[in-house]
């Protein structure tokens, strides 16, 4: 009974994966980014929600976007660019990180499991977080479709090599 259970799972996680897209799997070590309001802070303890910073550049250098229309690919504004957020100056925070400390958000999975070469975590989503798709991915808010690939992370865990942090239309321009 339960050698059925378990083949029953496992075909549903498939299905839920085949759904949501496959992800990349990403190397052993890599930076992040996390985008945020200037006056945000975090806590050790507090779980951010970040992008590749090599994904970040690719997308922006393709496309040349102003800060509004990458913020709509983070899903952080809505398809108007209006919002609580609409009068904020904006930063972005880059870490070198371990693969290892990363989580994805899906909601598909426990958190025992891994996707796509990283282990599985709560999605934000029920929490009605707007980015977050539930498939490991940040929802473009402007065109509906996936975003660039999401994953998560405390700060303490991020914040170990150091980071740095530049007003996000510093970035931009230098991407």
């Amino acid at each position: 009974m339960s050698l059925l259970l378990g083949a029953l799972l496992a075909i549903g996680l498939a299905h839920a994966q085949e759904a949501c897209g496959p992800l990349a799997v990403p190397p052993e070590s890599m930076q992040v980014a996390w985008i945020s309001p200037v006056r945000r802070r975090a806590h050790a303890r507090t779980w951010l929600s970040v992008v590749r910073v090599a994904d970040l550049r690719t997308w922006i250098r393709t496309r040349q976007p102003d800060q509004e229309r990458l913020l709509q690919l983070l899903g952080i504004w809505g398809r108007r660019g209006d919002g609580p957020f609409r009068h904020h100056r904006w930063k972005i925070t880059v870490f070198d990180v371990r693969t290892s400390l990363l989580c994805r958000p899906v909601e598909y999975a426990s958190e025992v499991e891994w996707v796509d070469g990283v282990v599985a975590c709560p999605s934000t989503r029920q929490q009605g977080v707007r980015h977050d798709t539930g498939c490991g991915t940040t929802l473009d808010t402007a065109t509906g479709e996936r975003g660039l690939d999401l994953f998560r992370i405390r700060w303490r865990d991020a914040a170990r090599s150091g980071f740095c942090v530049l007003p996000l239309d510093r970035f931009l321009s230098g991407a």
